[in-house]
């Protein structure tokens, strides 16, 4: 009878290691695809930035004709101005051969119109700072130097202004959630462990492994395509995939302490 009024023994169920790795890679599948997304936006914005400021000009014609010495000595001053990056100056004759190179038909329009002689004129290449304040810059510099008319596309220093200010936004965001997961990484292990064995090495494991799904992922994206190498080269880096991986692994290997407690 007392055999019946006795409670039954529980049975310890070991955990299934498996599972729990399973739960650990999509989670960290789920981090590196996000940080994958990050990685191509950012190179993507970066190449943009780089050719939007490449072909971003300010031109200063110069009205009338004033003397070489004059012409030099304006050049002189207006690249040691701490917003003006670099200054070329163009003659009539260089600036006619410049048009030439970029667009003959329009060259030999201005000929047969009779413009056979075209003002000199200072090509600028202007700092961020300039471009995001591009029209008190450009009424600055008319004030200045009465002789020099500014020509500029307002819009495509808004552009290039916006985009560049989009990049810095978005390392900046990349840079705070990586420091919001080395917090939470450091928080994990400060904590004492439940168990005689804190880690497993099975976590690290299944976070390099999700790491390289997430790299496997975007070249089933990017192969239809047809230009998996071109494409690899331009929305990624050897360096930011080693780092991938690299973090993928750590966090990996310290999810499989937080699964413990």
């Amino acid at each position: 009878m007392e055999e019946f009024l006795e409670e039954p023994k529980t049975v310890k169920v070991p955990k299934h290691l498996f599972h729990l790795h399973r739960r650990l890679f999509l989670l960290v599948f789920a981090v590196a695809v996000l940080l994958q997304t990050a990685v191509f936006v950012n190179m993507r914005l970066d190449t943009y930035y780089q050719a939007l400021n490449r072909s971003f000009k300010m031109i200063l014609t110069v009205n009338g004709t004033p003397d070489n010495a004059k012409l030099a000595e304006t050049g002189d001053s207006l690249n040691q101005k701490e917003d003006i990056t670099d200054v070329r100056l163009f003659s009539p004759q260089d600036a006619l051969a410049e048009v030439r190179r970029q667009n003959p038909q329009l060259a030999d329009a201005m000929l047969l119109m009779g413009k056979n002689k075209m003002p000199a004129y200072y090509e600028l290449r202007l700092s961020y700072k300039a471009i995001n304040n591009i029209r008190p810059f450009a009424d600055n510099l008319s004030a200045e130097y009465p002789f020099l008319t500014p020509h500029y596309n307002s819009q495509h220093a808004q552009l290039l202004f916006y985009v560049g200010l989009c990049a810095k936004l978005l390392n900046l965001a990349v840079v705070f959630a990586l420091l919001l997961f080395l917090a939470f990484m450091f928080l994990v292990e400060a904590y004492p462990s439940a168990g005689p064995r804190a880690h497993f090495l099975g976590g690290a494991v299944s976070g390099v492994l999700a790491g390289l799904a997430s790299c496997l992922f975007f070249a089933v994206l990017v192969y239809p395509t047809g230009f998996l190498y071109e494409a690899a080269s331009q929305f990624t880096s050897v360096g930011r995939q080693l780092l991938l991986l690299a973090f993928c692994g750590l966090f990996g290997w310290t999810l499989s302490k937080w699964q413990k407690f």
